[in-house]
């Protein structure tokens, strides 16, 4: 469990997820008539109603929107915003979708509390340049290895206040919150990659 949080950490956060395999078939989603939410005037939408529903074609998921009475009562805006990540995720290969699908799920197996941290963190993480996310990532992999006694003095390293800026220091510390208390070494197999 403790290799899993400190994997999906750097894989969510890094996006450095390989994949080497056809994503496997879903069957179509099957939609339910659902009654509309008293909450903000919005209808409710059954758990995963959007995974199903990017799993038809671009044809179907039309058809279904066009059908479906809760997607016409959403306001405008909102169901812009729907067709837009459709269109997203349809124009993605079908080795991007395989990844974005097994980030998700590491994503979902974290605690809450783990969520929302790292929802936190990611608009500061995606601000920075592409090399210094590398520089980070790769600092955290090197935190993430190292016995949990030995963390604070590497966080607190003269290495890292020379290599990073004050704002990538504390991502870092952040992202070292979310460790758990003991942690093994990776293994050099690739599978953290």
């Amino acid at each position: 469990m403790r290799r899993l949080i400190c994997t999906a950490i750097a894989w969510v956060i890094a996006g450095t997820l390989g994949v080497a395999q056809e994503p496997p078939r879903v069957p179509p989603p099957v939609v339910r008539r659902v009654p509309p939410a008293v909450r903000k005037g919005q209808a409710k939408r059954p758990p995963g109603y959007f995974k199903r529903l990017r799993e038809l074609s671009p044809k179907q998921q039309e058809r279904v929107m066009a059908n479906s009475p809760a997607f016409q009562r959403l306001p405008p805006a909102q169901q812009e915003r729907i067709r837009e990540n459709l269109r997203r995720w349809n124009a993605l290969t079908p080795q991007q979708k395989a990844v974005f699908r097994q980030r998700e799920e590491i994503f979902e197996s974290l605690s809450p509390d783990q969520r929302q941290q790292l929802r936190a963190i990611f608009p500061e993480w995606r601000r920075l340049p592409e090399d210094r996310r590398r520089a980070l990532m790769q600092a955290f992999r090197r935190l993430r290895d190292m016995p949990a006694g030995e963390r604070q003095g590497f966080l607190a390293s003269r290495e890292l206040e020379q290599r990073f800026s004050p704002e990538e220091r504390g991502i870092l510390e952040r992202l070292s919150t979310l460790l758990p208390a003991e942690s093994r070494p990776a293994s050099r197999d690739g599978d953290d990659e």
